[in-house]
């Protein structure tokens, strides 16, 4: 038992009958962007369409909530208003990933794509679940 050392390795009796070259050349990604980031006019033109979306998602808000309080509804204007709020919000963080997505493909990761949707889906919900009580 003690001539058998188990952690021993074999020794090496054969040399590699095929010689592997390597490459010491490093492989840059083609897309240019993914290394570099969005440039400040990509950033620009995304702040300027969520800005320009974030006045059309008011608009469509006030309508929704004269909608929701209006003769054919008669839902509270309280209730109203903030189911309005709960879709400009869930337009918003819609809004705000499909920009984010059009301005630079490095962003569009799992840690922001899920909250966002989340906050988005949320937001929905809420809007369907106060318009809906009287």
């Amino acid at each position: 038992m003690a001539d058998q050392n188990s952690s021993a390795l074999p020794p090496i009796t054969s040399s590699p009958k095929t010689t592997q070259m390597v490459s010491s050349l490093i492989q840059i990604p083609n897309n240019l962007e993914r290394m570099v980031g969005p440039t400040s006019k990509n950033v620009m033109i995304g702040g300027g369409t969520l800005l320009v979306l974030m006045i059309v998602f008011f608009f469509i808000r006030i309508s929704f909530v004269n909608y929701l309080t209006g003769s054919s509804m008669k839902r509270s204007p309280n209730r109203a208003g903030m189911a309005g709020w709960g879709l400009f919000g869930g337009m918003f963080f819609g809004g705000a990933l499909g920009c984010i997505a059009l301005t630079s493909a490095t962003y569009m990761t799992m840690p922001l794509v899920i909250p966002l949707s989340t906050l988005s889906l949320i937001c929905f919900v809420i809007a369907l679940v106060v318009a809906s009580k009287k």
